[in-house]
């Protein structure tokens, strides 16, 4: 039953988040920090590949991503990796360890700890397809997707990855999949900096620069900045656990007990732990309600959200597309937190970074617009919606060449592209699309020629 409920969770995660299981439709940085990592792996071991060796391909992950700063003393493989963490407590790199037993280990990871998180050893061992035995570092897994690399390379779909690439599999392919090949699990071994009892690891830190780690709390309006942050009926981490709050929330703290504030929840008193919050100023608004000039924050910090713009109006889906925000006033010292929606719908909720620009992989079909929340060391707030609505197509919905959007391509679109390129009119949505030849984001004299020639029958672009 917990199986299930936990499944039927993932899937509606994943209905709500990023649909494509590709690399570069979701978080290709953490993808192709997966596949350096396994090359900084070889450097390390003086190796040209690892394949056949899962258990020295773990361990050098582990050493090249810090977990281990020196020589790691074990390299079994499967039921072998985990019987020998669950005796280990700390890593020579300051990580805790905590294993987790039995073939359900993943969904009992995530129904403990939250759904995201890094640094997992997956240990099989009962026999399959491919071998008896398996162990394998998870990078991440995050709203229901898996991130990882294995030595062997394999085969998913259609799709072949080679040894060391950074993979995307959603839970229920991954598990499956490493079921046919390796049988069961004995369990998972979690390298966590905290003690997995109370928050996740990740976007759950602070941003790097962050200088009020030992701020004295008050009662007041608070923000989430944890991805996901626990509440809890007392003001310590053995009480019992609420709920969770996500990223971006608003709460109004009533009392504070130390690092511990008292909050309403669902009807009952709860507690949560204010290092992964960040108090508003008194006269600071709440997340979505704007003043006139889309901003917020106190009046005599006057923290501003200056602009929201992205890189490019229109494009075709699986593109990555920038938005870049400006901010001023406050402190001086600003941490963005970006959001995307899809045809009105939030689909990604970011965390606190301390860089003014974020990029994103749309991959289906819609319209996409962004929204900016900034707070400054000061605890001041501002919030922007960018005013670009981005069309987002699909070429096989399009007729190439077709800017004026009557269904063929004639001299008039090549006119149309050119006065869009000399910035006299402007194509948007799928006009845009179609009038974007090279698709590079910009309608040029480039795309106005070949549009041309398409018309004349000297070019079939398709």
């Amino acid at each position: 039953m917990k199986k299930k409920l936990i499944t039927i969770l993932i899937s509606v995660m994943m209905l709500l988040s990023i649909g494509s299981l590709s690399a570069s439709a979701y978080d290709s940085n953490l993808v192709n920090s997966i596949t350096a990592n396994y090359q900084t792996a070889l450097s390390i071991a003086d190796r040209s590949s690892f394949y056949g060796n899962c258990n020295l391909a773990t361990a050098y992950q582990l050493r090249a991503m810090g977990i281990y700063n020196n020589q790691l003393d074990f390299s079994g493989s499967g039921d072998l990796w985990y019987d020998h963490f669950k005796d280990v407590s700390k890593t020579s790199g300051g990580y805790n360890v905590i294993t987790i037993s039995g073939s359900n280990c993943l969904y009992d990871l995530i129904e403990k700890y939250g759904n995201e998180i890094y640094n997992v050893v997956y240990c099989l061992g009962t026999g399959g397809t491919s071998g008896p035995r398996h162990a394998m570092y998870i990078r991440a897994i995050i709203d229901g997707y898996v991130y990882f690399a294995d030595s062997f390379g394999c085969t998913y779909g259609t799709t072949y990855y080679p040894e060391g690439t950074g993979t995307v599999l959603t839970l229920e392919k991954f598990i499956s999949s490493y079921k046919k090949m390796n049988g069961d699990p004995y369990g998972c071994v979690y390298f966590t900096k905290d003690d997995g009892s109370d928050h996740f690891t990740g976007s759950a830190e602070k941003p790097d620069g962050w200088e009020n780690s030992n701020r004295d709390y008050t009662p007041g309006e608070y923000i989430i900045t944890a991805s996901m942050l626990r509440v809890r009926s007392g003001a310590d981490t053995e009480s019992e656990s609420l709920g969770l709050l996500p990223n971006g929330t608003t709460v109004t703290v009533r009392a504070v007990k130390d690092n511990w504030g008292k909050i309403d929840y669902e009807g009952r008193v709860g507690w949560i732990c204010l290092d992964y919050a960040l108090r508003l100023s008194s006269t600071t608004g709440p997340v979505g309600d704007s003043s006139a000039d889309g901003s917020h924050g106190s009046v005599a910090s006057k923290l501003r959200a200056t602009y929201l713009n992205s890189d490019r109006p229109a494009v075709f889906s699986d593109t990555d597309v920038t938005w870049t925000a400006g901010a001023e006033g406050g402190s001086g010292k600003y941490f963005y937190a970006f959001y995307v929606y899809r045809d009105g719908a939030k689909i990604y909720s970011g965390t606190f970074t301390a860089s003014n620009t974020f990029t994103y992989n749309v991959d289906k079909k819609g319209t996409y617009q962004a929204s900016v929340t900034i707070i400054d060391d000061e605890n001041n707030q501002a919030q922007m919606f960018s005013d670009d609505l981005i069309c987002v197509g699909e070429e096989k919905d399009i007729v190439k060449g077709d800017a004026d959007g009557d269904g063929k391509v004639t001299a008039a679109d090549s006119r149309a592209a050119l006065r869009m390129a000399a910035h006299i009119d402007t194509l948007t949505g799928k006009n845009f699309i179609c009038a974007d030849i090279d698709k590079d984001g910009v309608i040029s004299s480039a795309d106005a020629r070949r549009i041309l020639r398409k018309a004349a029958g000297l070019e079939d672009i398709k």
